[in-house]
C-alpha cells in the first residue's frame, strides 16, 4: 500500500495491559469502530507535532537569558539589538572599502574568544601573520609594534585564547574550506567561523555571470554547515561598487539576493560624517532572531587600535542669519521668517551675536 496509505492503530490506548491486537479486542467486547478513529498517519521522520517541541518551547519561554548568546563587553550596543552570539546562525557584515570592516570583526572575534568562543579565522585578503599582530594589539589595548620588548608577554597572553587560523589566502575552493571547517568544529570545538571575505574567497573559481551562482552556492553552504553544527559563521562581503554611500541598504550587498535571504543577520558598516571622520555605524539591516534593528555608533581609536561605542551623534542645527537692525518690528520679523523658510527660534546678527526672541506684546515688540 505504501507507508502513505498506511495508519496506527494503538489497539491498547495507552493501557499496557490493553488488548495486543484487534482479535483480543473484539474478544473482549471493545469497540472497534472507536479504535480505528484514534488511529494516526505513520509520523515522518521530517514531520514534528507540538508535542515533540514542547519541552524546547518551555524552555525557551522560562529561560529567555540562556538563549541570547554570548554577549559582547566591547560593543553594549551590539548586545541590545543582536542578544548576542548565537550558535547555528549566519551574520552577514558588509560595508564600503576601507571602512573598517576587518578591524570590527577582528575586535568583536576577539571579544567573544576571551568570553570562551573558540574561534576559526578565515582570513583570505589579510595574511595571518598581519592580522594576528593588529588583533594582538587589540587584545593588548595598545600598539605592540611600538613597545617591542612586550612582545613575548601578550604573545604569550594571547595564545592562550582558543583562536586559531585557517592557513588559505586569496581564491579558494569552497569544498575546501568547508572540509577543513568541519574538522576544525570536530577538533578544536570551534563556535565561531569567519571567513574575510567572501569576494576574496570566490576570487577566480568562475567568471562571467557563473560567479554570481558559485557565490550563491558558497552561501547556502555556510548557512547549511551553521545548522548542522551549531557554529555562528560569520561572512564579510563587499557593497557593490555602482553603490551611492547614501543610498547603501539591504540590496546594496554584491551578488544576488539569496546572499541576505540566506543570512540570519545582515549589518553594514558605514562612514558617518566626512571622509576623515573616525565615526562608524553599524547599521543592523536584518535581525531574524527577534527583528530589532538600528543603528550602533562608534569611534576609532588609534591608541588601542579599535572602536569604541558613542552616543549616537546629535544633528547639527541649522543656523539662520539675518542683518541686525537697531529695532525690528513684529511686521518685518514676520517677512523676515517667511523669507527665510521658518521661524526664529534663535536668531544670530552677522558678528555671530545671538538676538532675544520677541516678548510681550507682539503687536509691538521688537529685536535688539
Amino acid at each position: 500500500l505504501g507507508v502513505d496509505r498506511c495508519l496506527i492503530v494503538r489497539t491498547k490506548g495507552g493501557d499496557p495491559q490493553g488488548p495486543k491486537s484487534a482479535s483480543i479486542a473484539l474478544a473482549r467486547g471493545l469497540n472497534l469502530t472507536e479504535i480505528l478513529e484514534r488511529s494516526q498517519p505513520v509520523q515522518h521522520d521530517k514531520v514534528l507535532a507540538f508535542s515533540a517541541l514542547r519541552e524546547a518551547v518551555k524552555f525557551e519561554v522560562t529561560n529567555p537569558d540562556l538563549i541570547r548568546g554570548v554577549e559582547s563587553t566591547d560593543l553594549p550596543g551590539w548586545n541590545a539589538s543582536f542578544k548576542g552570539l548565537r550558535p547555528g546562525e549566519l551574520t552577514i557584515l558588509s560595508g564600503a572599502t576601507g571602512c573598517g570592516k576587518t578591524t570590527v570583526i577582528s575586535q568583536m572575534s576577539l571579544d567573544f574568544c576571551k568570553s570562551g568562543v573558540s574561534t576559526l579565522w578565515g582570513s583570505f585578503e589579510i595574511p595571518n601573520v598581519r592580522l594576528a599582530t593588529r588583533m594582538m594589539s587589540q587584545f593588548a589595548k595598545r600598539d605592540v609594534s611600538k613597545v617591542p620588548g612586550d612582545i613575548d608577554y601578550w604573545s604569550r597572553k594571547f595564545e592562550q585564547l582558543p583562536m586559531y587560523f585557517l592557513k588559505f589566502h586569496g581564491s579558494t575552493n569552497p569544498d575546501t574550506v568547508l572540509e577543513t571547517m568541519r574538522h576544525a568544529v570536530y577538533a578544536y570545538d570551534v563556535k565561531h567561523i569567519i571567513i574575510d571575505n567572501l569576494q576574496f574567497m570566490m576570487s577566480m573559481q568562475a567568471k562571467g555571470m557563473d560567479k554570481y551562482d558559485a557565490q550563491d552556492a558558497a552561501i547556502a553552504t555556510f548557512r547549511r554547515f551553521a545548522t548542522d553544527e551549531a557554529v555562528h559563521i560569520t561572512v564579510v562581503a563587499h557593497l557593490r561598487k555602482d553603490q551611492p554611500a547614501a543610498d547603501v541598504d539591504i540590496n546594496s550587498i554584491f551578488g544576488s539576493a539569496k546572499v541576505t535571504q540566506e543570512a540570519d543577520n545582515v549589518v553594514i558598516l558605514q562612514r558617518y560624517g566626512n571622509s576623515e571622520s573616525k565615526v562608524r555605524c553599524l547599521n543592523v539591516l536584518k535581525n531574524r532572531f527577534d527583528g530589532t534593528l538600528g543603528k550602533i555608533y562608534i569611534s576609532y581609536n588609534h591608541d588601542t587600535l579599535g572602536f569604541t561605542e558613542i552616543p549616537a551623534p546629535r544633528k547639527r542645527k541649522t543656523t539662520k542669519i539675518i542683518k541686525s537692525a537697531v529695532r525690528l518690528s513684529m511686521a518685518d520679523r514676520l517677512i523676515a521668517e517667511a523669507e527665510a523658510g521658518g521661524s526664529f527660534d534663535n536668531v544670530i546678527d552677522e558678528q555671530g551675536e545671538e538676538l532675544p526672541p520677541t516678548s510681550g506684546d507682539r503687536s509691538s515688540s521688537s529685536l535688539q
